[in-house]
């Protein structure tokens, strides 16, 4: 409405029909709509720089941490020698590949410091994964889905093989049950106890992306909020304090 009552004024100072008077008035909107559009423009600019920060297309920032510990049947964490570790991730796929994502995490054979797979019915293996230094809902890639450890051991038995599988789910993604990742857990037995030596997390590129796009959702949501909502508070303690300085002077 501003921008057409503008143009208006426009058109009657050239038809010379538009009072001398309203002239310079009509020339200080132009300059405002022009600065406010600018920048808007300039705001759009960063935001979409910031987008792009924060997806990350060719995952060059990517850093992590993960946990594997034991858990029993109720799911409590074991709190003795040997019942969890945490470590660095690292992806070792290219950022530019179509293939999917994998993510790794070493360990070596510590006497003190490890993770057992011992051969028992009562005791379960469960993992997490996350982004930075701490899990939040946000940072998680995903959570492993506990297993037996007896199972485990089941499963190398049969593939006559040091390694077994692990299924891991992304909270983040839509239909995330239908959409479980892929963990790979080496071990090797020192003093005939079974330890983890290597986990491997491998993620399908299209879940990867969009697990990436709805963490950006959440960013755009959160400053949409805080842009939409401040401001309108600051403006209302503004008002209340200019009533309040009119009155005392009155």
């Amino acid at each position: 409405a501003i921008f057409g009552s503008s143009l208006q004024r426009l058109f009657l100072i050239a038809a010379g029909s538009f009072p001398q008077e309203h002239i310079s008035a009509t020339m200080a909107d132009a300059r405002v709509i022009k600065k406010e559009a600018k920048a808007e423009e300039k705001e759009k600019r960063a935001n979409e720089r910031a987008k792009r920060k924060m997806f990350d297309d060719q995952d060059e920032s990517f850093c992590g941490f993960m946990s594997l510990s034991l858990i029993d049947s109720d799911g409590y964490a074991k709190k003795t020698k040997g019942a969890e570790i945490k470590g660095p991730l690292y992806m070792v796929s290219e950022g530019n590949s179509e293939g999917p994502v994998v993510i790794e995490s070493e360990f070596s054979l510590n006497p003190l410091f490890y993770l057992q797979v011992p051969n028992e019915d009562n005791l379960l293996v469960w993992g997490q994964w996350w982004l930075g230094e701490k899990a939040a809902p946000l940072t998680t890639i995903c959570s492993a889905i506990p297993k037996l450890c007896q199972t485990a051991h089941k499963e190398m038995e049969k593939a006559t093989s040091t390694e077994f599988t692990l299924d891991a789910e992304a909270p983040l993604l839509k239909g995330a049950p239908g959409k479980l990742y892929k963990v790979t857990v080496a071990t090797r037995e020192q003093k005939f106890i079974t330890k983890v030596v290597k986990v491997t997390l491998e993620i399908p590129r299209p879940y990867w992306v969009e697990w990436k796009n709805h963490r950006l959702r959440f960013w755009q949501f959160n400053k949409n909020s805080s842009g939409a909502v401040a401001p309108a508070g600051d403006s209302g303690e503004k008002e209340d304090k200019d009533g309040e300085k009119e009155k005392k002077e009155e």
